[in-house]
């Protein structure tokens, strides 16, 4: 009876990221994380690395890093999935930019990879999931996705929590879920690399049979999946500690075994029942399930910031729409606009800004929340700008409506920042 660990890293870092701490990030993780799995004989970790951030380290100077990945690659220790290039929520913008975003990042992949990259897994940003996700992602010729464990419709007749087998989609996407507990307890540092191998060791063992005593022997996998800056840069030395320690320890295991997840499926069967996933996202709770609420740090209907910007950003994909409809090749200026238009909006629908926007969780800051904004708006006006050389106007009233509501915005960060001080005073025992 073997145990299959198939363990996933997501390594990012948007577009607007300054880069005296990117720099800190690549010295205290990316390099040494890399480092370690190269020690390893064992290790098989599949990475997800978003094109933004391959290219930002080429852009400073930190290609060395890429390197090392790409060695890691090439000796079987590393396999690279499919993603969007600058990390959105793809479930609440248009189609055509999830296509568009994936065959970005597939570009990278295939420039920084070659012949050694294959389109086999995939894993959406905040593995926020929906059906229409799913379906772009087998259509684009994905073999599976990565979700949450809370997206697994477990509670469904008929559905079991896949240990032994493997869920697909009704159009054949092959559908894996990560443990969420086992997950979270090594990002929180809430479980030792010598607590996690037994906890694997004996997970999902059958209860045994009343008359024979005896438990039926069946082999089963566990797929953990967390950011990779966890290792060395969130929490220091994590990266020789937990992971290095976990893969020295399973070197002298002889009944679990570290495997990609794209290869999974040669060790199990393909469950004969089709599901569909639930709406979520790996920060989504049952109430927020149960609430309708599937991506509440992105999108939450009680969060005055996260209406107006997706206002915003509505109203933003009317304009590039109409912008995307232009003949480029009438007027020099046209074309310049329209490129600089949607340079600013492919980098704008990075997912930062909105979660940033989240006081009630304490990740409140409204300079990051406006740099991002502010990606927006420039291809606003940009896309604004084309139209009016073009001779059009019917993109008047969507650039209006995105001042409009980049007004209201505005107000919303000065009026929380007021209530968020005036709480801490109240805590400190400053008010009356």
């Amino acid at each position: 009876m073997t145990t299959y660990w198939a363990p996933l890293l997501h390594i990012y870092q948007p577009p607007t990221q300054d880069i005296k701490i990117l720099r800190v990030i690549n010295k205290e993780c990316y390099k040494p994380l890399f480092s370690v799995l190269e020690q390893h004989d064992n290790a098989k970790f599949t990475l997800n690395i978003n094109g933004v951030l391959i290219e930002m380290l080429y852009d400073y100077d930190l290609g060395d890093t890429i390197e090392l990945l790409k060695n890691l690659v090439s000796e079987s220790k590393v396999e690279i999935v499919g993603t969007a290039k600058f990390h959105p929520i793809l479930p609440l913008i248009p189609n055509k930019e999830v296509y568009h975003q994936i065959q970005m990042n597939e570009e990278v992949n295939r420039k920084e990879f070659g012949d050694i990259w294959e389109k086999r897994g995939f894993f959406p940003p905040e593995l926020a999931i929906s059906s229409k996700v799913a379906k772009i992602v087998r259509e684009l010729g994905y073999k599976w996705i990565l979700q949450s464990g809370i997206a697994c419709p477990v509670e469904e007749k008929g559905v079991d929590w896949p240990y032994n087998k493997i869920y697909c989609s009704p159009n054949g996407l092959q559908l894996f879920f990560r443990d969420d507990i086992l997950s979270n307890k090594i990002s929180f540092k809430k479980i030792t690399a010598k607590e996690f191998v037994k906890s694997i060791k004996n997970i999902f063992i059958p209860k045994k049979d009343p008359k024979t005593m005896e438990a039926k022997k069946t082999n089963r996998y566990i797929i953990s999946a967390m950011d990779g800056e966890t290792f060395g840069h969130h929490i220091k030395n994590y990266e020789k500690v937990f992971l290095g320690k976990t893969l020295e320890l399973l070197a002298e295991k002889d009944d679990i075994e570290t495997v990609f997840i794209s290869d999974l499926d040669q060790y199990f069967p393909i469950a004969k029942k089709a599901i569909i996933p639930k709406e979520s996202s790996w920060s989504t709770s049952y109430t927020d399930i149960l609430n309708e609420i599937p991506y509440p740090l992105w999108k939450h209907p009680d969060n005055n910031i996260h209406k107006y910007y997706w206002k915003i950003v509505k109203t933003l994909n009317n304009l590039m729409e109409l912008a995307d409809n232009l003949d480029l090749t009438q007027k020099w200026e046209i074309e310049n606009y329209y490129n600089t238009a949607r340079w600013f909006y492919d980098r704008g629908l990075h997912s930062c800004p909105i979660w940033w926007a989240n006081p009630q969780n304490g990740t409140w800051s409204p300079n990051l929340i406006y740099n991002g904004l502010e990606l927006l708006l420039k291809a606003a006006l940009n896309a604004q700008m084309a139209l009016i050389h073009a001779g059009k106007d019917d993109g008047d009233a969507n650039f209006d409506s995105i001042s409009y509501y980049h007004g209201l915005l505005l107000m919303e960060l000065y009026t929380i920042t007021k209530k968020n001080l005036k709480h801490r005073k109240k805590q400190n025992g400053e008010l009356n």
